[in-house]
């Protein structure tokens, strides 16, 4: 199964009912910008959430930001600059994020943007 593209929920002033779905094992697709993702692990053990750097400084890799969500947690991540993890120029997805989760049992998660 591939990664998913995963819609970006706008916040606006009446309110937004956020809208959970669970990840598939090979990740998601988010937007980058002003966005940051919810993820709720309904587990008993911590999940991690690894949302891949892709850029270079003086030719050495930016560490990928890494997010433990505690069992029976909830976590806010973001904002998640394009410059330092969209697709680089020649990806399908260019400028957006990788997401990649360390279980998908008992995990939703939400994109969301002001």
């Amino acid at each position: 199964m591939a990664r998913t593209s995963v819609a970006t929920q706008p916040i606006v002033k009446t309110g937004v009912a956020p809208v959970l779905t669970a990840p598939v094992a090979d990740g998601d697709i988010i937007d980058t910008g002003r966005v940051f993702l919810q993820v709720t692990n309904g587990g008993g053990s911590p999940v991690t959430v690894t949302v891949q750097a892709t850029v270079e400084v003086d030719g050495l890799d930016l560490e990928d930001l890494v997010v433990s969500v505690p069992a029976a947690g909830t976590r806010l991540i973001g904002p998640l600059s394009r410059a330092t993890f969209g697709q680089l120029t020649g990806s399908a997805d260019v400028g957006r994020a990788y997401v990649d989760y360390s279980s998908v049992t008992d995990v939703t998660r939400g994109v969301f943007t002001l």
